[in-house]
C-alpha cells in the first residue's frame, strides 16, 4: 500500500492595503523583487499580485491589492481588493496586514488601517512619503508615537530607496510567529457618525505624530501638515495652467514620440549588424542546405527583422516610466480632462490610452479603476487604435522607407504625427460609438483625484520598470515571432524545386498560391500578394508584418545588415506589370491600414473578457478592419488621383 503524503502547507500571507498612489505596489515590488507595474496614478493596481518574500528568515507570500478608500468600495477595482483582504480569494486569507499610509496624508490612509486594527487584525503600518513631509518646514514624524496611538507596529519606509525594508521585513515577521487567535470578524459597515469619528481622531492622532519645531497654534499646526510640497504647488501653477499646462504637456509628449524614431537609431544599427552577422557567419560554418538557410534566413533574419525595432519600443518605456515615478501623470490626466469630457470620456480614461501606447492588453485591464460603466466601456472601444508597441516595428520601416537620407528628424515628425493622429481617430471613434450604439447616458464624467506630489524619478526605478516591460514584451511577443518566421519561410520554400531560383521558386510556393487568393483585394493598394500574406501573418501580431516581409521579399543572409537590405529589397520590389511594389501612395496606405487594423487576436480575447461579451470586440474587428481597408483604400487612391504614386 502507497504512503499516504501530505502536501506542504502554503507559506504565509502577507497583503498589501492602501489607498490609491500610497506607495503601495512599489513597497511590493521592493520586498518581493518583482516589478508589477508600478504607476504614480491613482488606482494603477487592477488585480492581484503574488510574490514571494524574505521575512526575517521566513518565507511568505506577499498580496499587492489595488488600491481602497475603505472596506466598503463599490468600484470594481475595490471590490477584488475587500473580497481577497477578507480571503475570498484562490490564495487563502492574509495572516498580516501592511497597511501602507502617506506621510503627507495620514488621516486618510490611515483610515483602513484603523478599521482593521479594531477589528482584531494583526497590522503593521509602513509610512511612505516623509522625505516629502521633512521638505515642508519644521515638519518631522514620529514613527514611534504613531505605533503607540494605533496599538500596532509602524515603519518609516522609503522603497525607492530601501529605507527601512529591513525593519519591516522584521516587524511582519514578528507578527507572523506571534500566537495565533481566532480569525477576526470582517468588520461591518460603519453609519455616518462613526465614520466622522473615526476620521476626528486620526485627525488628532496625525497632529500629535506629525510635530513642528516652531511655535504654532493648533489651528496653524493642523493646516501646515495640510499644506501641498512648495516645489509642487510652484510647478503646479504651470502643469495645472490652462494654458502653459496644455503646453507643457504637448512639448513633453511631441519629445518622446519624436525620440522614439531619431534616437533608437545608433542603438537599431548596432542590433542590425549583430543579427546579419550571426547569419552570415552560420552561413559560413554550416554546409548549405535547406536547414541551414531555414536558420540563417527563416529564423534569424526573421526574428531579427523585429529585433532591430526593440531600442524603439525600449524608448518608449523609459519615457512613460520617468513619467509614472515623478507624479506628472495625474498633471496629464487633469489636463486632458475636458477635451475627453466632449466625446463622453474624462481624465481617468487618460492612463489606459496612455498604457495603450504600450500595448492594449494591459490598458483594457487598467479602465477597471474607471467607475462609469459607460466611460469604461468606450475606452476598451478606442484603446486598438492607439500606436502600441507592436506597431513601432511597422511604423519604423514604412517611415525609414519614406524618410529621404540624412533626415531623421524628419521621421521623427511623422512618428509623432501617427500619434497624434491615433488619439484624435480614438476620440473620434469613442464619440460615433456612442452615439451609433446608443449607450446608456449617464451625467458627465467628472475628475477628482488626489494630485501625488512631484518627484524627481528614481533612475534605477525607471530602468528597472523598462526592463522588465521589454522582457515581458519579448517573452509575449517571441514566440509568435518565431513560430510565424520559421511557417512562413516553409511556405515561401515548399515544395522544393532545386533547379530553380529564389524568384522562380517563391513564385510556385504555398505561399504564392495563399497569396494569389488575396491579389484581388491588394491590387487597389497598389500591392501585391505578398504583402496580402505579410498582412495575414500580422493578425497574430501586428510586428510579425516587418519579420514576413523580409521572409516574402527573400532579403538573405550574407550582408552587414538586416534593415538596409529590406528596404532595398522594397526599393527593387516589382508588381508583375514592372511598376514599383512599394511607393509613396502604398506605403501611405499600409501606414494608415496599421493604424486603425485590430490584428492582435490577443487584444481580442481581453476585451471579451473585459466587456462581459462577445459584441465589442465583434464590432472592434469588423469595424476597424473594415475601416482599415477603405481607408487605406480612399488615400492610395487619392493620392494617385492627385498625381502622387
Amino acid at each position: 500500500m502507497p504512503a499516504l503524503t501530505t502536501a506542504a502547507p502554503a507559506a504565509p500571507l502577507i497583503a498589501l492595503v492602501g489607498l490609491p498612489n500610497s506607495g503601495k505596489t512599489t513597497v511590493f515590488n521592493a520586498l518581493t523583487g518583482s516589478n508589477y507595474r508600478t504607476v504614480n496614478y491613482p488606482g494603477s493596481t487592477v488585480d492581484c499580485a503574488i510574490g514571494a518574500a524574505d521575512l526575517d528568515n521566513r518565507r511568505a507570500r506577499v498580496m499587492d491589492l489595488p488600491g481602497i478608500t475603505s472596506l466598503d468600495g463599490p468600484s470594481p477595482d475595490e471590490q477584488v481588493a475587500i473580497r481577497a483582504l477578507f480571503g475570498d480569494s484562490p490564495h487563502g486569507a492574509p495572516s498580516v496586514y501592511v497597511a501602507i499610509a502617506d506621510s503627507t496624508q495620514l488621516p486618510r490612509h490611515l483610515y483602513p488601517a484603523k478599521r482593521l486594527i479594531d477589528a482584531g487584525y494583526r497590522v503593521v503600518v509602513a509610512v511612505t512619503m516623509v522625505d516629502i513631509l521633512n521638505k515642508r518646514k519644521h515638519l518631522s514624524f514620529d514613527a514611534e508615537a504613531l505605533s503607540r496611538e494605533l496599538g500596532c507596529p509602524v515603519v518609516r519606509v522609503d522603497a525607492r530607496t530601501g529605507v527601512g525594508l529591513k525593519e519591516l521585513r522584521r516587524q511582519t515577521g514578528l507578527l507572523l510567529e506571534a500566537p495565533t487567535t481566532d480569525r477576526a470578524a470582517r468588520p461591518a459597515p460603519l453609519s455616518a457618525g462613526d465614520i466622522s469619528a473615526r476620521y476626528q481622531f486620526l485627525e488628532n492622532v496625525t497632529a500629535r505624530v506629525v510635530t513642528t519645531s516652531t511655535s504654532k497654534t493648533p489651528l496653524e499646526h493642523r493646516l501646515s501638515i495640510c499644506m501641498p510640497d512648495p516645489l509642487t504647488a510652484r510647478l503646479d501653477r504651470v502643469f495645472l495652467h490652462p494654458a502653459w499646462g496644455f503646453l507643457v504637456f504637448a512639448a513633453i509628449m511631441t519629445a518622446i514620440f519624436t525620440s522614439i524614431f531619431w534616437l533608437a537609431q545608433p542603438m537599431m544599427d548596432g542590433i542590425d549588424r549583430l543579427f546579419s552577422a550571426a547569419a552570415a557567419w552560420l552561413q559560413a560554418v554550416l554546409p548549405d542546405v535547406w536547414l541551414t538557410r531555414l536558420l540563417t534566413d527563416g529564423v534569424i533574419l526573421g526574428v531579427g527583422a523585429v529585433a532591430v525595432f526593440i531600442p524603439q519600443i525600449v524608448i518608449l518605456f523609459l519615457a512613460l516610466g520617468f513619467l509614472e515615478d515623478s507624479g506628472y501623470l495625474s498633471r496629464g490626466a487633469m489636463i486632458v480632462d475636458k477635451p475627453l469630457a466632449m466625446v463622453g470620456l474624462s481624465g481617468r480614461a487618460f492612463v489606459p490610452i496612455l498604457s495603450g501606447f504600450a500595448c492594449a492588453i494591459p490598458a483594457m485591464l487598467s479602465t477597471r479603476t474607471i467607475p462609469s460603466a459607460r466611460e469604461r466601456l468606450l475606452t476598451i472601444f478606442i484603446l486598438p487604435l492607439m500606436v502600441c508597441s507592436a506597431r513601432l516595428p511597422v511604423y519604423g520601416l514604412l517611415i525609414a522607407f519614406l524618410t529621404p537620407p540624412g533626415m531623421a528628424w524628419l521621421g521623427g515628425l511623422g512618428m509623432t504625427a501617427l500619434y497624434l493622429f491615433s488619439v484624435l481617430a480614438g476620440l473620434l471613434a469613442a464619440a460615433l460609438f456612442g452615439k451609433i450604439f446608443r449607450l446608456e447616458k449617464s451625467v458627465r464624467p467628472s475628475l477628482l483625484l488626489e494630485l501625488p506630489a512631484i518627484r524627481r524619478p528614481k533612475l534605477r526605478v525607471a530602468l528597472a520598470t523598462t526592463y522588465h516591460r521589454t522582457k515581458s514584451y519579448i517573452q509575449k511577443a517571441g514566440g509568435t515571432i518565431l513560430c510565424i518566421a520559421v511557417a512562413l519561410w516553409a511556405l515561401t520554400h515548399l515544395p522544393p524545386r532545386t533547379h530553380l531560383d529564389e524568384s522562380a521558386q517563391l513564385a510556385g510556393s504555398y505561399a504564392a498560391v495563399l497569396g494569389q487568393w488575396l491579389e484581388p483585394v491588394m491590387r487597389p493598394l497598389g500591392l501585391d500578394w505578398r504583402v496580402g500574406v505579410a498582412l495575414i501573418c500580422a493578425f497574430a501580431a501586428r510586428e510579425v508584418f516587418v519579420g514576413a516581409l523580409a521572409l516574402v521579399l527573400m532579403v538573405s543572409a550574407g550582408g552587414d545588415a538586416i534593415e538596409g537590405p529590406l528596404i532595398l529589397a522594397m526599393r527593387n520590389a516589382t508588381l508583375a506589370d514592372g511598376s514599383p511594389l512599394f511607393t509613396f501612395s502604398s506605403c501611405v496606405g499600409l501606414i494608415i491600414f496599421f493604424g486603425f487594423a485590430l490584428q492582435c487576436m490577443s487584444t481580442v480575447a481581453v476585451s471579451r473578457k473585459e466587456t462581459g461579451g462577445w459584441y465589442i470586440p465583434t464590432v472592434q474587428l469588423v469595424a476597424f478592419t473594415a475601416l482599415a481597408y477603405l481607408s487605406a483604400l480612399a488615400a492610395v487612391q487619392g493620392l494617385r488621383w492627385a498625381g502622387i504614386a
